[in-house]
């Protein structure tokens, strides 16, 4: 196809697309946790969704306290504008990671 055809088939499609009020099929990119300007709150949902998939896949094995746990942690990032956790914090969310990335 020369460069004229594929120009014309391009535009063409945006066209029919607009008529017929269509989004492309064309998925956009979907990220594993929500895009924030805060990384810490990213890898904190990223937690959670972990905690969130072991207990679907085994609800007796996962503590509901750990999910509690986590989403307060987000909640404060969010509320005080947090750029760095305490040690304790660190240290716990590793152990849950260590603890969910098996289930």
């Amino acid at each position: 196809m020369t460069p004229g055809e594929t120009r014309w088939i391009k535009k063409h499609t945006e066209k029919t697309l607009k008529e017929l009020n269509m989004k492309p099929t064309i998925a956009p990119k979907k990220s594993p946790a929500k895009r924030n300007d805060n990384p810490i709150i990213g890898k904190l949902l990223r937690l959670k969704y972990k905690i969130n998939e072991a207990y679907r896949s085994y609800p007796h094995d996962t503590n509901k306290a750990d999910k509690t746990w986590v989403m307060s942690l987000i909640s404060d990032v969010r509320k005080n504008n947090l750029t760095k956790l305490s040690k304790e914090d660190i240290l716990h969310c590793n152990g849950l990671w260590r603890d969910y990335e098996g289930k």
